[in-house]
């Protein structure tokens, strides 16, 4: 009784989790952007100032890494899976090849990386530890409940797939090529939210760095000297705003799902 008790007490709460789960990434942002700006005023970060652009790269180029692996994921999977889906959950098929042939769940190896690019930005140790044992117990209610549906949708077949793959990191011996073709206009409109994100928030912090360092803060000069963050988020924005148009006003993108490769 107290196992049966405490499965369904799991499979609440992920239930809730997996239905608010956009939040959690607010959340983290809004904190990080709060202590990144003591940090700076505390002079509290690790790397000097010669060394922040180099550093400040890096995080992007793992936040890029992160969104390739949802791209990919996203890109071959039919639709009616894989989805941004928050009120019930949805799987018209079990996706068993490409980089679910390496990982149960890639998307969320994808979100995970984002957002650690993200959270390292703040440069504070105890933060990073946070958001990590945060993400672990966030997830791990998240998929507990993903995969009680899916056993219960699939059988047999998502139980011998759950046996022979890892639930979280991948294991690359494993990679099978999907069986669908990579569909560009699934990922378009899927992943408009991610591209300008990350961009927009990496801007974000450039932003109150120059606001906790700078007592002269000039909005124009602020432009001007961080050019490249401006224009990656200028472009971003400008790319979600087109994509949104067009999936609004058109049926071009309309094509979501991926054929079978003959």
């Amino acid at each position: 009784m107290q196992s049966t008790d405490r499965r369904n007490k799991m499979l609440h709460q992920g239930q809730f989790l997996f239905k608010y789960r956009g939040l959690l990434p607010v959340i983290f942002l809004i904190i990080g952007l709060i202590i990144f700006f003591f940090q700076v005023r505390n002079s509290a970060l690790f790397f000097t100032e010669g060394e922040k652009h180099i550093y400040d790269l890096s995080c992007l180029v793992l936040a890029l890494f992160g969104l390739i692996i949802r791209v990919i994921t996203v890109g071959y999977t039919p639709k009616g899976t894989s989805g941004r889906n928050t009120t019930t959950q949805v799987a018209d098929q079990l996706n068993t090849t490409g980089l679910y042939a390496v990982t149960r769940n890639p998307l969320y190896l994808g979100n995970f990386l984002i957002w650690l690019a993200i959270v390292l930005l703040c440069q504070h140790i105890w933060f990073t530890i946070f958001f990590l044992l945060s993400f672990w117990w966030f997830y791990r209610l998240i998929i507990f409940t993903e995969e009680t549906f899916l056993a219960a949708e699939f059988g047999a077949a998502y139980l011998t797939w759950k046996s022979n793959t890892p639930v979280f990191f991948p294991a690359l011996g494993k990679y099978q090529p999907s069986t669908r073709t990579f569909n560009w206009k699934k990922v378009l409109r899927k992943e408009k939210n991610g591209v300008a994100a990350i961009f927009v928030i990496f801007f974000l912090f450039q932003l109150t760095r120059a606001i906790a360092d700078d007592k002269d803060f000039h909005p124009l000069t602020f432009l001007s000297d961080h050019l490249f963050w401006s224009l990656c988020a200028i472009g971003s924005g400008l790319y979600y705003l087109l994509i949104k148009v067009i999936s609004t006003s058109t049926n071009w993108l309309e094509n979501t799902s991926g054929t079978p490769k003959t």
